[in-house]
């Protein structure tokens, strides 16, 4: 959480620095511009700062995704498992399916020879 506010502070720093120094920007000298301004207020957030702070807000966040992405896949397997069964393959699901499906027809049989007997 403190990387994640450490991030907005440093881009509203920049969002703030970068709107004063756009004429800077057009005339070619950023650099040396900026290097002056770090230099005469050491107290401000340095641009290796604020860069260091993005990539550590990216790193949290791609984390953050990847801990949500396996929390969605063990829940769609967990949610597989109580509705299919445990782990079977979808050949062992067909072969079971096919069987009752042939105790079924052989059922479904041997009431329409007793119906067409009595018929």
């Amino acid at each position: 959480m403190g990387s994640v506010a450490i991030g907005a502070l440093a881009a509203l720093i920049g969002v703030l620095s970068g709107q004063g120094m756009c004429a800077v920007i057009r005339s070619g000298k950023l650099s040396k511009r900026i290097d002056q301004i770090e230099g005469a207020m050491p107290e401000l957030i340095t641009r290796v700062e604020v860069q260091a702070a993005f990539q550590q807000v990216a790193q949290v966040e791609a984390q953050r995704l990847q801990v949500e992405q396996q929390k969605t896949m063990q829940l769609k397997q967990a949610r597989q498992i109580a509705a299919f069964g445990g782990g079977e393959t979808p050949s062992e699901m067909n072969a079971k399916i096919n069987e009752q499906l042939a105790a079924l027809q052989s059922k479904m049989n041997q009431i329409n020879s007793q119906y067409s007997a009595q018929g």
